[in-house]
């Protein structure tokens, strides 16, 4: 395992180099945006389990404030 800061490392060109048919994949994080998945859309149909944690309750926030997410 590998922890990446998007910084030095940049996790969408790692990703693109280490993703095979089958691979499993756990990301934690406090946000994916569609953006990214679009970019990483070939590489991330490849893998067969995906884990996804967040790490900032943004939508326990959101709801709380009376805000809507679209």
């Amino acid at each position: 395992m590998r922890v990446l800061d998007n910084k030095l490392d940049r996790v969408g060109d790692e990703l693109k180099e280490h993703i095979e048919n089958g691979s499993r994949l756990s990301i934690i994080a406090s946000c994916f945006s569609i953006y990214a998945y679009k970019e990483l859309k070939r590489e991330l149909n490849k893998i067969d389990d995906l884990r996804f944690i967040f790490t900032n309750p943004i939508f326990k926030q959101e709801a709380q404030s009376g805000e809507s997410r679209s």
